[in-house]
This record gives structure tokens, C-alpha cells and sequence, in this order.
């Protein structure tokens, strides 16, 4: 989308200007305008470019090195294009850029948490969201996502920073043996993505999945130039090979043809979450779905990646971090993630049992229907447990109940299962209701 905004822009005469923040972003930039046949000039650590071209990407750090000596350069950009905007290191340019450049902040999560982050209101005057997930996902634009859950047991987990630090937890259980099992029961010999939290658990469910003899390779911060090519490119052939990765592919990372997201990790990041499952969203000729394998609670504490999501300028506050904030259950039978209204899972045809909570909306929806002396009928039948909830839905008078109670024991029992405060409330009441005379 930017990308044709900016050739619009540079029929018109303009002089556009990208940043991004990984090398991988910047390679596939140089691609998406290869398609637009554009020609941009990259400004990367070592480079020498050549400043009079109409159209540059820039990595952000070495902008902000260079920022002194490329003054007059930046206030020749009519346009200038911010590719994942949401994030903090972009922060700093805006102090450089002349208040008549149009600026657009390109990012899939416009999201920032915290007191002391500044907001994108900061920066931006405007917020544009003409499509949202489920749009995208009925119309085809987007694969649709089956997720399945491991739940673990986070309150044991340290944090760094505002995030969890599991590597202990998952080490104590060797979650490492249920990332295969679990990969094989699910999503076998699919092309598959893995983020970790950190490099040495990554190393670990890599070599576990070479160990059992699958196609497998890891990728960090640390991996050389020339490694980290080959191994993207090996990613890319055809295959359902596996790349284990930390804090590399979150982002922006272009491989259409992944087909299952492993999230070896646990975030209070609404938008890291976001990026991380969105790398197996993309579509292709032969793939409409992909799957996601949520082993850090998740999908449970930030809802579905496919929830509907209104997003602001100004930084979320209120936003609870506690565990189980969706309404999610789990299938039993193939630990699928689903609302807990499904009836059936959508993935292997398990019909749910009634919980003790449906049965009973059920049935005081069915009261609700019946005329008052049928329902007074079928309250004289009915325990004190199930008269108080009759009561507290409304379908019958609590003071009823205690005019029709013969035995004072039986009364009092109903009085403490409403909350009355007794004995008080039988001594103020001891010449309305004949049980307490």
C-alpha cells in the first residue's frame, strides 16, 4: 500500500523517503518496489549513496548516525514513509523532519503500552482503519487460522521488563518434548515458523526437531550475514521445514507459504503477539489456512489473533495483563482454542457437555417463558438453592418463597442462601412472615 502511495507521490514530483529497522525488511521493500518499478536508493551501514535520487530506504539506526551531516538531504522529502510505526525506535527521527513533509506510519498493531512511552498521538494527527482481521479474513485476503493451546502455569514465571521470562518454567518441564508431539499429533511436515523468548531455548527445540529427524535450522541476532541469507533462503524452497528463531522474524518477515506459527513463548504484547502469528497469515495459491501453536497462554490472556480490534493513538492504560482475560475454552480431545459459546469444535466435531451454568440459563430461560401461576407452580417443587436463583433472576419473590415456608430451619436456610443478614433480618421480619412467629 505504501509502496503505491509513494510511486503516486513521485509522479507528482515528490521526493520520498522510507525507514525500517531490519535488513530483511529492506530487502523485501527493495522487492515490493521492484513491482511498482521503482528503483530506490538504500542507505545502509558502509553505503555511500547517492543523495539527489528522488526515492531512498534508509535503515533508522544509520539515519540517526548520519542525521548531522543529512540535514538538508531529509528536508527535501516531501514524503516520508515509517514502516512498523508502532515501534519506539522510530521515536527519535520525527525531531529532524520538517513540519511540511507528509509523514505515514505504516504498521498492522498501531499499539503502544505504557506511562513513560510516548504516544503515537505524539507524533501522528490521524489514525486510518478501513479493514480490520475478520474483514480481511472473509473477503480471502488473509488464511484462516485453527489455534491449539498448551496451557502452562505462569505464576512461577519471572519477568524482564514488562514481559515473562518462561525459559525456566519450560526447562523444568521439557516443553521442548511437547513442541514435537504435539507439532506432530496437529500440523506434521508442515512448513513451520518457531519464536522463543530466548536463543538458547530456540537452539533446544531446534535440535529436538533434527533429533527426530525433521528439517530444522535456528536463527538469532548472532548469526552472520552470510548464514542468515542462506538459511532464509533454504526457508523459502519448497518443503515443510522448521526455523526456530529469536527476536529475527517478528516483524515484517514476508514467507507466504508458512503454514504453522509456534509460539514457544509467553507476552503481554498485544502487538508482538500479533506480528509473530501474522507471519502464517499470508495466502497463496495453495493455502487458505495455517495453524497456530500457542504454548505460553497466549491467545488466553490477548484473545484470537482474528478478534475484531478498534485501535487509538494514545496508549493503551487500562489494559489488564491477568491470565485468562478472553472467554476461551479448550477442546479436550484435540486442544483446539475456541469461544467457550462454541457448542461443537470446529476442528474434530467434539460436542461439549453442558456446564452446570448453561443447564441453569437454559432452564430460567425457560421459566421466563411460562406464565406466573405455572412458574409459582414449579417453584413449590424446587430446592432452596434453585429458589434463590429463581429469585435473583426475577421469576419469583423472594418474600413468596418465605410466606410459603412451614418450617423455621427451612426458612433460615433460604435467608442465608440470599445474603440476608441474619438474625437480623428474621427478627425484623418475625411479624410479616408466620415461619419466624
Amino acid at each position: 500500500m505504501f509502496t503505491y502511495m509513494i510511486k503516486r507521490h513521485l509522479e507528482r514530483g515528490g521526493r520520498a523517503l522510507v525507514f525500517t529497522h531490519r535488513k530483511e525488511l529492506l530487502s523485501q521493500a527493495g522487492s515490493t518496489f521492484e513491482k511498482f518499478d521503482l528503483e530506490p536508493e538504500f542507505i545502509t551501514a558502509g553505503s555511500n549513496p547517492d543523495l539527489t535520487k528522488p526515492l531512498h530506504v534508509s535503515m533508522i539506526e544509520t539515519f540517526d548516525r548520519r542525521k548531522d551531516a543529512y540535514q538538508l538531504f531529509l528536508s527535501q522529502k516531501t514524503l516520508i514513509v515509517i514502516d512498523e510505526a508502532h515501534l519506539n525506535s522510530f521515536t527519535k527521527v520525527f525531531e529532524n523532519i520538517s513540519k511540511n513533509t507528509i509523514v505515514i506510519g505504516a504498521t498492522a498493531t498501531p499499539y503502544r503500552k505504557g506511562k513513560t512511552v510516548p504516544e503515537l498521538a505524539d507524533f501522528y494527527t490521524d489514525l486510518v482503519q478501513d479493514v480490520d482481521v475478520p474483514e480481511l479474513l472473509e473477503l480471502g485476503y488473509l488464511a484462516q487460522p485453527k489455534t491449539y493451546g498448551v496451557k502452562i502455569n505462569l505464576k512461577q514465571a519471572k519477568k524482564k521488563g514488562d514481559d515473562y521470562d518462561v525459559s525456566q518454567i519450560y526447562e523444568e518441564n521439557k516443553m521442548w518434548h511437547g513442541v514435537i508431539q504435539n507439532w506432530e499429533r496437529l500440523t506434521k511436515n508442515t512448513k513451520t515458523i518457531l519464536f522463543s523468548a530466548n536463543v538458547e531455548q530456540s537452539k533446544k527445540v531446534c535440535q529436538e526437531f533434527v533429533l527426530n529427524g525433521y528439517d530444522a535450522k535456528h536463527i538469532d541476532g548472532t548469526t552472520k550475514k552470510k548464514d542468515r541469507e542462506n538459511i532464509l533462503n533454504w526457508f523459502a524452497l519448497p518443503g515443510p521445514k522448521i526455523i526456530c528463531n529469536c527476536g529475527i522474524l517478528n516483524a515484517g518477515f514476508d514467507q507466504p507459504d508458512i503454514e504453522t506459527v509456534i509460539l514457544y513463548r509467553a507476552t503481554t504484547s498485544l502487538p508482538l503477539f500479533l506480528q509473530m502469528v501474522g507471519r502464517g497469515s499470508r495466502v497463496t495459491k495453495d493455502k487458505k489456512e495455517f495453524n497456530i501453536l500457542d504454548f505460553g497462554n497466549n491467545v488466553s490472556r490477548l484473545g484470537f489473533w482474528e478478534s475484531p480490534r478498534i485501535w487509538s493513538l494514545h496508549n493503551d492504560k487500562k489494559r489488564s495483563n491477568k491470565e485468562a482475560e478472553a472467554p476461551i475454552k479448550e477442546c479436550p480431545e484435540c486442544m483446539a482454542m475456541l469461544p467457550t459459546s462454541k457448542k461443537e469444535c470446529d476442528y474434530c466435531g467434539h460436542i461439549f457437555e453442558k456446564t452446570e451454568e448453561e443447564i441453569e440459563k437454559e432452564e430460567i430461560a425457560r421459566l421466563e417463558l411460562l406464565p406466573k401461576r405455572e412458574r409459582l407452580n414449579v417453584a413449590r417443587n424446587k430446592s432452596n438453592k434453585e429458589l434463590v436463583k429463581m429469585a435473583k433472576a426475577k421469576l419469583i419473590s423472594p418474600y413468596w418463597v418465605l410466606h410459603n415456608k412451614k418450617d423455621i430451619d427451612d426458612a433460615r436456610d433460604f435467608c442465608k442462601l440470599m445474603g440476608y443478614k441474619m438474625p437480623g433480618f428474621e427478627y425484623m421480619n418475625k411479624n410479616r412472615f408466620k415461619v419466624f412467629q
